[in-house]
C-alpha cells in the first residue's frame, strides 16, 4: 500500500513523446510578443519613458525565448502530478505571467497610469521576481540531476541522461551521468542580485539609469548563459 501511494504522489519518470508543454509555452510566448508589437507600432507617438520600458520588455521576452529554446536543462521528461518536471513547468508559466504583466504596463496607445520613475521602478521589481524564478528553475534542474531511485540493490538516477530518445545509466560523452549546471545556477543568482540591488536603490536612480542597467543585465545574462550552453555542448 505504501509503495502504491508513493508511486501516485511521485510517479516514475517517462520521456516525453509529443512535446506538449514545449509547444504550449511557445504559444504563450507568442501572446506576449503580440502585446509588445501592438504597443511598439505606435513608437513615434509614445513618450521616451514608455519607449525605454517597451525596449526592456522586448529584450526580456526575446532573450528569454532564445534561452528557453537553447537551454541544456530543459526537461524532456513527461510532466506528471507530482514530479520535478511539473515544478519546472509551473515556474515557466509563472515567468510568462510576469512577462505579460511587464508587456501590458502601458496601454496600446502608449499611455500609462505611472509616471516615468514609477514605471521604471515597477518594471525593475517585476524583473527581480522573474530572475528569482530563473534561480528556482535552475535549482529544480540541479535537483533532477541529483534525484535517485532505488532499483533492487542499486541507487540509480531518477532522471538519467537521454541517449537516442531513451534513458541510459551509462556515462555519455563526458564520462559522467547527467550533469548539474551549477555555473548556470550562479549566473541566474548574479542576475537576481543585480536586479534586487537596482530595485532597492531605485529611489536614488533616475528612470533612464534604471532601464539602461536593466538592458545591460538582461543582455549580459543571456550572453553568459549562451557561453555556458556552448561550453557544455561537445
Amino acid at each position: 500500500m505504501t509503495s502504491r501511494l508513493y508511486r501516485v504522489i511521485h510517479p516514475p519518470p517517462e520521456i516525453g513523446k509529443l512535446d506538449t508543454s514545449l509547444r504550449y509555452t511557445d504559444i504563450l510566448f507568442g501572446f506576449v510578443i503580440k502585446e509588445l508589437f501592438v504597443r511598439l507600432q505606435n513608437w513615434a507617438e509614445i513618450g521616451p519613458a514608455v519607449r525605454w520600458q517597451l525596449s526592456v520588455a522586448t529584450v526580456l521576452v526575446l532573450c528569454s525565448w532564445i534561452g528557453f529554446r537553447r537551454s541544456t536543462n530543459r526537461t524532456v521528461y513527461e510532466v506528471k502530478f507530482f514530479n520535478l518536471p511539473l515544478m519546472k513547468f509551473v515556474a515557466d508559466q509563472l515567468m510568462l505571467i510576469l512577462y505579460f504583466r511587464i508587456a501590458v504596463l502601458t496601454g496600446t496607445d502608449g499611455t500609462t497610469t505611472f509616471d516615468s520613475s514609477a514605471l521604471s521602478r515597477h518594471t525593475v521589481w517585476l524583473l527581480t521576481v522573474v530572475f528569482g524564478l530563473y534561480v528556482i528553475w535552475d535549482a529544480f534542474g540541479i535537483w533532477m540531476c541529483y534525484s535517485r531511485r532505488r532499483v533492487g540493490a542499486e541507487n540509480l538516477p531518477r532522471y538519467p541522461a537521454i541517449d537516442n530518445d531513451s534513458t541510459t545509466n551509462k556515462p555519455i560523452l563526458t564520462g559522467r551521468f547527467q550533469r548539474a549546471d551549477w555555473w548556470g545556477f550562479w549566473i541566474s543568482v548574479a542576475g537576481a542580485v543585480a536586479f534586487l540591488l537596482v530595485a532597492a536603490f531605485s529611489c536614488g536612480l533616475t528612470w533612464r539609469v534604471q532601464v539602461m542597467i536593466a538592458v545591460l543585465v538582461l543582455v549580459g545574462y543571456r550572453f553568459s548563459k549562451e557561453i555556458r550552453t556552448s561550453c557544455r555542448n561537445p
